[in-house]
């Protein structure tokens, strides 16, 4: 073969070789250009997901925040927050509501670079837990190129307002009332004593039960009382905070059930604060049994309201104190100084003669079996003012708008019936004021109960509002009720609604003036819906909204 020949093949051969060489190169380059770019549309789909995520996220706690200062609640008597029937997304009055569940809040929105350039897409869908109004699964799918990424989150919203527990207690609770064979259904909240971290304001060692349901069935004649929506609950959200202070747990305690547990048990520092010998045992009908445990879970936890603080809620919010509030906006406002006792407001009127003839000498209103009649005519016809009337061994309380009475103690002393009448608004609020040292406190010696031919409860609702104490002996309240000192309630008496004061205890039969943990009485929370609730109650605005993440999840 000649020289020429294999010099030619050689070529042709390595020519060959440069050319699979280059070819590979190539192609390695451009499978390596396909996976970079492939890993960037992922990257970037999966950061478009994350954008929409936590966009909505706000969007879903500032709509819930807005909400609940609306007064905007919906819903029913159970675990269930404002934004249960839908969301205002523009706050113009056009709700989004679910579907089978679910609201698409985003769809196919743009993500953009520093540039102002494109770079993927996402759609956000909201699912509402159907069995727990407080639970939203946000889902938001992000798209750039061909590759797609999904994150979601599981939150919780809920509010830790006055009337959003059974308990709402402030510092005078550091004691260890809340104990022995009470029965709480619904949530409590303790502040505790800032000065006294240490101190135990539950030493539960005997039937004390602190659970997460109710059904009125149970309770003879009350269920007829309270609209059917609200005589069962099988899910309260009942949780126990102590902003201050430890807890422990023995006997037969029981914290939530196996079946029904609590949604928290929040106390003090955590661990060091929740002892006893049944913490962690959660069978057999006691001990602790919560969805999560640990130390005070609040930033900016709600303080105990007070008279000389300024309140918090829509009515009140453009007034210095809450007392201030009270006073100005009442329809009815009497007050005693020393032995004197006058008409505030209106000035303009003359009150029927028993309305101040059933004033004693010691300042104690009494509503007993003789009339009392402290009402007026306004102008365009309307009342205003409350009458009490007694007939058939049952008394009457009609209440028309809100009523201040400073420097009395007023004393319930046969079972009574209301009938509260604010405007339209089935609700009234009945304030007991002190005054010079003087007055302040309710005795509810019979029922305290609403008339059914007026509303049932808690669409028709009278707060009640003490300064100092109210004592309840008779069997059966329903209402809100505010003590600034001690709410007693004796053995094997019951509070429907709720109660916020700076002391809970129950006592045994009799005039006691003292506490008795061991007592049986109960506090069954039925939630009063925003917009049915008194004005002039703590209600509205008054607490620190939770959003509680419960699970994240990239896929």
């Amino acid at each position: 073969m000649r020289s020429e020949g294999i010099a030619l093949v050689a070529t042709l051969a390595l020519m060959v070789l440069i050319g699979l060489l280059v070819f590979s190169t190539f192609f390695r380059t451009q499978i390596e250009l396909w996976v970079t770019r492939n890993d960037t549309t992922s990257v970037q789909a999966f950061y478009a997901a994350e954008a929409g995520l936590q966009k909505y996220k706000a969007v879903l706690f500032q709509q819930y925040v807005w909400r609940e200062q609306q007064g905007q609640t919906g819903g029913g008597s159970g675990c269930f927050t404002s934004l249960v029937t839908g969301l205002d997304l523009d706050r113009n009055g056009n709700l989004l509501t679910f579907v089978n569940n679910q609201i698409t809040l985003a769809t196919n929105e743009v993500v953009v670079d520093a540039d102002n350039r494109p770079i993927g897409r996402y759609t956000v869908t909201l699912y509402r837990d159907a069995n727990d109004g407080q639970l939203f699964t946000l889902v938001s799918q992000g798209t750039s190129g061909g590759a797609k990424a999904t994150v979601q989150a599981t939150v919780r919203l809920s509010n830790t307002g006055y009337l959003e527990q059974a308990i709402f207690a402030g510092t005078g609770q550091a004691n260890k009332w809340l104990n022995g064979g009470a029965t709480i259904r619904g949530g409590i909240y303790i502040v505790g004593s800032p000065s006294n971290p240490n101190q135990t304001v539950i030493d539960a060692n005997g039937n004390f039960e602190l659970l997460n349901w109710y059904n009125l069935s149970s309770y003879s004649s009350i269920a007829a009382r309270v609209d059917t929506a609200y005589r069962q609950a099988n899910d309260l959200c009942a949780s126990l905070r102590v902003q201050y202070g430890k807890i422990s747990v023995g006997g037969s305690t029981r914290l939530g059930e196996p079946s029904n547990k609590l949604k928290g048990v929040f106390v003090g520092r955590g661990g060091q604060d929740i002892t006893g010998q049944n913490v962690d045992v959660c069978q057999n009908n006691k001990g602790v049994c919560t969805e999560a445990m640990g130390p005070f879970d609040l930033a900016n936890p709600p303080a105990f309201p007070t008279l000389d603080a300024r309140l918090n809620s829509e009515a009140c919010k453009n007034y210095s104190t809450w007392r201030a509030c009270l006073q100005d906006r009442a329809a009815l406002r009497i007050q005693r100084v020393g032995n004197t006792v006058s008409l505030a407001y209106p000035l303009s009127v003359t009150l029927d003669a028993s309305c101040f003839n059933a004033i004693n000498n010691s300042g104690v209103l009494t509503l007993d079996k003789s009339t009392v009649d402290c009402t007026y005519t306004r102008l365009d016809g309307s009342r205003g003012g409350f009458k009490y009337t007694y007939a058939s061994n049952q008394g009457l309380l009609e209440i028309y708008g809100d009523v201040v009475l400073e420097g009395l103690n007023v004393v319930f002393n046969q079972p009574t019936e209301y009938k509260a009448l604010s405007g339209s608004q089935k609700n009234a609020t009945f304030a007991v004021l002190a005054k010079n040292n003087q007055g302040g406190s309710v005795d509810l010696n019979g029922n305290l109960l609403p008339q059914t031919n007026h509303g049932l409860f808690p669409n028709h609702t009278l707060g009640l509002v003490a300064e100092d104490d109210i004592y309840q002996r008779g069997q059966y309240v329903m209402a809100p009720v505010y003590a600034g000192g001690t709410f007693r309630v004796v053995k094997d008496n019951v509070l429907f609604g709720s109660v916020i004061s700076n002391e809970f205890c129950t006592t045994s039969a009799g005039n006691q003036t003292n506490c008795n943990a061991g007592q049986k009485a109960e506090v069954v929370y039925i939630r009063i819906p925003q917009e049915n609730r008194p004005v002039l109650l703590p209600a509205i605005r008054g607490g620190t909204p939770v959003f509680q993440i419960l699970s994240y999840e990239r896929r």
